[in-house]
């Protein structure tokens, strides 16, 4: 069975990074806000900066550390698909089954 392509880094680092672009896009957003209101530019770069900190508290809230985990090495993934009908298929005597395609194969021993 193919194990997951990603480390348990790679997946950490890149929830890091949607995080970190989560907050600066509700810092950019309060600016542009209260840039379009006409406020002076002390004013807007202390929204952005408020709204950057407020999108990384949402960040964190709305995207929490634990999906960042590998679903593979904690659950049992149990028998590949179609296993079961394999297994019906092979203990079936009116049928036989075929290369494993589920093809029922016409000609008789």
């Amino acid at each position: 069975m193919v194990g997951p392509s990603l480390t348990e880094d790679d997946r950490r680092r890149f929830l890091r990074k949607i995080q970190a672009a989560f907050a600066l896009l509700v810092g950019a957003s309060m600016g542009l806000v209260t840039l379009y209101g006409r406020a002076p530019l002390l004013v807007v770069a202390g929204a952005a900066l408020l709204g950057t900190a407020v999108g990384g508290v949402l960040a964190w809230y709305t995207l929490p550390s634990s999906i960042a985990d590998s679903p593979y090495e904690s659950v049992d993934r149990g028998p590949k698909p179609g296993a079961q009908m394999r297994r019906r298929r092979e203990a079936d005597d009116s049928q036989r089954a075929g290369d494993g395609d589920g093809r029922v194969s016409r000609n008789r021993d």
